[in-house]
């Protein structure tokens, strides 16, 4: 349904920004409508021009092993004129849809092996559409590179999703990958160096920010709480405490002195088995960090003391 009118002032003089994709009236500067451009992005001149121009199928995708251009044969029985196919030819049509799916090549048999472990693991985690092109794209390359030969199909494709997130900066261990893709983590971090090794990827360090709160959300923590955290992790880095230590150990410390500090206590098992970690690592990074930073209102309790307290968030009906 057209708008001619501006519903607040009554004006008829309304604009449409198609590159903001709003009507706005020019009288008081309402935005009365949504504009959709359904057209091409291309601008043609001529007939022939938008003849070359014209697109049809779905878009080019590197989570099919063809990237979405391969040829189906059809098994109907009636061709494009709506007559009926000679029996003849029916048995050729036969033939020749066993040949087309026989004679693919072994690249092709082993992208749709490993594409369909891609879609299953990162469905586990959700993963968006963009990291997992990421993760086929590297592992097209190992494929193409022949990386793949005499190693696991399954560690490979999963090295490759690790990649991916370490590319788009997600914080996801390897010990995530180890629970959902029954790949051993050793395993996975062979084949991840040889990605990096072999194919000469950089690789972005993982942003401990991100792991404070994935840890943060799987405690249940107060924003304030998870805001503590990351006062703690910045003190930590001006110390030059986080120096060849791991981001997720010390993640996991400024969680566990800042969910003290609030009163939102946790136990070092409760946040060692959300940050993947062992209950040891966490506490050597905290007592570090605590020395250092010099916290004196650090008082652990133990015995019946030492329950956690868990406190509802703002928004939510206490």
């Amino acid at each position: 349904m057209s708008i001619n009118s501006c519903p607040d002032c009554g004006a008829s003089k309304l604009v449409s920004q198609y590159d903001r994709g709003q009507v706005v009236c020019t009288n008081c500067g309402l935005v009365v409508d949504q504009v959709i451009d359904l057209g091409p992005e291309t601008r043609c001149y001529d007939s022939d021009e938008s003849s070359s121009r014209a697109r049809s199928g779905a878009p080019v995708t590197t989570l099919r092993p063809d990237m979405g251009l391969s040829t189906k044969i059809s098994t109907s029985r009636i061709d494009a004129k709506g007559q009926r196919i000679a029996p003849s030819m029916i048995n050729r049509m036969r033939r020749l849809r066993w040949l087309n799916s026989r004679t693919n090549k072994s690249e092709i048999r082993n992208l749709r092996i490993a594409l369909r472990i891609l879609k299953q693991v990162g469905g586990n985690f959700d993963l968006s559409q963009d990291i997992l092109e990421t993760a086929s794209l590297y592992y097209r390359k190992a494929l193409k590179a022949r990386l793949i030969r005499g190693r696991s199909i399954r560690s490979m494709i999963t090295a490759a999703m690790y990649l991916a997130t370490r590319s788009h900066g997600l914080p996801l261990t390897i010990k995530d990958l180890e629970e959902n893709s029954e790949v051993d983590r050793k395993l996975i971090a062979r084949c991840f160096r040889v990605y990096v090794k072999d194919l000469n990827v950089q690789v972005a360090s993982l942003d401990a920010a991100k792991i404070i709160a994935k840890i943060s959300a799987g405690l249940e923590l107060t924003p304030a709480t998870q805001n503590r955290a990351l006062t703690i992790l910045n003190e930590a880095k001006a110390a030059k405490l986080t120096m060849g230590k791991s981001p997720v150990s010390i993640s996991a410390a400024c969680v566990y002195i800042a969910s003290i500090q609030t009163g939102e206590r946790r136990t070092q098992q409760q946040v060692a088995e959300i940050s993947n970690t062992t209950p040891v690592t966490l506490r050597n990074r905290f007592k570090e960090i605590v020395k250092m930073l010099e916290y004196s209102d650090i008082n652990i309790k133990r015995g019946a003391a030492a329950t956690p307290v868990y406190f509802s968030t703002p928004w939510q009906k206490r």
